[in-house]
């Protein structure tokens, strides 16, 4: 897509960051589909014709957004399950900054990738999610292995892939339905899948 923002204007004054933030607290709030050029203004305080000084278009504006908000999340749960040698500590962590957090946050990503999928000038945007997703996944068990000396029932990114995907589909049922999300449950049964690959120790034998 073409830049066709002012270039006298890219010199970042503050405003473009309070447009991606007042964007995401509209879209939070009342869904993407509310996310007008003239809603996000008047959430960010400023002029209506500002947005095109920054981004070519709305398209733009989301993506960023989408882009801003995974950058903050990622960020808290990595932070969080970096911490405790017992792997179920740590994806409990993870779950509790999701937890913590304001549920349209939670949901807005899933919205907004939804969103760049069905725009083929944004799947890129979607991909580049989700490989950082990955990317996440794979550095938390990587970063668990390095810790504990467990050797795992199958390659690094094969079950950091794993562990993403089930966190990632784990957050999306119990946004859909929490009573019925048994979160926990389902977070030992992946700490459970690990257990076989716990270091060997020595066999010790009753000699009497």
């Amino acid at each position: 897509m073409a830049d066709t923002r002012n270039p006298s204007r890219r010199h970042d004054d503050g405003r473009r960051t309070q447009l991606i933030q007042a964007a995401a607290r509209v879209i939070a709030r009342d869904g993407i589909a509310a996310a007008t050029v003239r809603r996000i203004t008047e959430e960010a305080g400023v002029p209506g014709g500002l947005v095109h000084y920054w981004f070519a278009d709305k398209d733009e504006l989301l993506q960023e957004v989408l882009l801003a908000v995974f950058d903050g999340l990622s960020t808290a749960v990595a932070e969080a399950a970096d911490t405790g040698d017992d792997l179920l500590d740590r994806l409990r962590a993870a779950f509790h900054v999701i937890e913590e957090d304001d549920r349209g946050r939670q949901i807005l990503p899933y919205e907004l990738t939804t969103w760049a999928l069905r725009k083929p000038e944004f799947v890129h945007v979607a991909r580049k999610q989700y490989a950082a997703y990955r990317a996440l996944g794979t550095e938390t068990i990587s970063s668990w292995v390095n810790a504990t000396g467990a050797q795992l029932p199958a390659d690094v990114p094969v079950v950091g892939q794993f562990i993403t995907a089930l966190f990632d589909g784990l957050v999306l049922a119990w946004l859909a339905d929490p009573d019925n999300t048994d979160v926990d449950a389902v977070l030992r049964l992946a700490h459970d899948l690990m257990k076989p690959s716990a270091p060997d120790t020595p066999e010790t034998f009753d000699a009497s």
